[in-house]
């Protein structure tokens, strides 16, 4: 009986303090709902529902805390969010780990203090879009910023096994200028002291950075306004020529003379003493070339014959059949470049243009279309 009498005291305490705890957390709950500048019925309401008119805070602190694993039908927003005092810092704000209050003013503000987590995330399947930003007149709409790290990271699985893109730019401006390209760019890279594109491979056979024309008659796979370096081999599948300015003022195309083999050569004016003259081969050229056999080639300014008498490293006599003459001559010597062997009518084949994956088949809404 004593035991029965023991049990029923405690089941009374316990149900007091719960009825104490609930007239606390009542108590709580009116005073959150007082302090938002337009009040609420309550928090759950307002769970995974549309809202027209903005909740507001008093402060920078959130006045109302949402929390809900049910879903909703909508065909709007989900939730809307505002920051419309000077007091608020963002919207909505999701934080993984405590990092403090939203560093700037924003609508939406994710921050994360846990490894392998994401501030904000998007997820999207097939032909959908896991986040979109979208800047309207000089907005922005993805801005990525940091200090050491990476601000724009676009990656494929390692997993993958398809051909796609890291990361697409995509321009469809319809502004005709006066030049072609006139409508922008779909990528534009500009770094204040270091290189504004960087392309890399890890693949035997593919190219670290490729241009296309995509079949468009009169495009240019690739346009450079400025030197250009090459540092390793350049393999032409073309014409190489170069477009001279004309007295006219057009420019005409001049090709480039072909060998079969690395050549390089130089040329020179002297003059015969007693029928005889030394030419020295230019120390520069001497150092990038193969001596030990090379072309000269003779033109006399006259009516008599040059030959050729001896030959070494370091230059050359020219003798005229005349022993007297005082005559000039040209001369052009001709030496195989000595970095390079330089196959003679070396076999090169042909690489196959690339596989371009298919354009993405991306949301595109109108410039008054704010639904995403």
């Amino acid at each position: 009986m004593a035991e029965s009498n023991n049990q029923n005291e405690t089941a009374e305490k316990t149900w007091k303090r719960r009825g104490l705890f609930a007239a606390a957390w009542a108590t709580v709950m009116g005073v959150v709902l007082r302090e938002t500048s337009q009040p609420v019925q309550a928090a759950a309401s307002l769970q995974f529902a549309d809202t027209t008119t903005p909740v507001t805070n008093t402060s920078s602190a959130p006045t109302v805390i949402i929390a809900s694993d049910t879903s909703y039908t909508s065909t709007g927003s989900v939730f809307t969010a505002q920051t419309i005092v000077s007091g608020a810092m963002a919207g909505l704000q999701g934080v993984c780990g405590l990092r403090g209050p939203a560093p700037i003013r924003c609508g939406v503000f994710g921050d994360t203090g846990e490894a392998a987590s994401a501030g904000v995330y998007g997820n999207a399947n097939s032909d959908t879009i896991g986040v979109v930003g979208r800047g309207e007149s000089a907005g922005t709409g993805v801005l990525g910023q940091s200090l050491s790290g990476l601000p724009i990271l676009g990656q494929v699985a390692p997993g993958s096994n398809a051909n796609t893109i890291a990361i697409y730019g995509l321009n469809y401006s319809t502004y005709t200028g006066p030049t072609p390209g006139a409508g922008g760019f779909a990528i534009y890279g500009l770094c204040a002291k270091g290189h504004g594109l960087v392309g890399a491979t890890a693949t035997a056979g593919a190219a670290a950075v490729v241009g296309a024309t995509n079949g468009v008659a009169g495009a240019y796979a690739a346009a450079f306004y400025g030197p250009v370096i090459v540092g390793g081999d350049l393999t032409v599948f073309g014409a190489k020529s170069a477009a001279v300015p004309h007295p006219d003022g057009t420019k005409c195309r001049l090709y480039c003379v072909e060998s079969p083999e690395s050549w390089f050569e130089d040329f020179g004016k002297a003059q015969l003493e007693c029928g005889e003259a030394d030419v020295l081969i230019d120390p520069d050229f001497a150092a990038v070339v193969n001596l030990d056999d090379y072309h000269v080639f003779l033109t006399s300014y006259g009516d008599y014959e040059l030959t050729v008498s001896e030959q070494t490293p370091s230059g050359f006599r020219v003798r005229a059949k005349d022993t007297a003459s005082t005559n000039r001559f040209s001369w052009r010597v001709v030496a195989k470049r000595r970095d390079i062997a330089g196959s003679r009518f070396e076999r090169v084949t042909t690489p196959p243009e690339p596989m371009l994956p298919p354009v993405p088949n991306v949301w595109i809404g109108s410039a008054s279309d704010r639904r995403v």
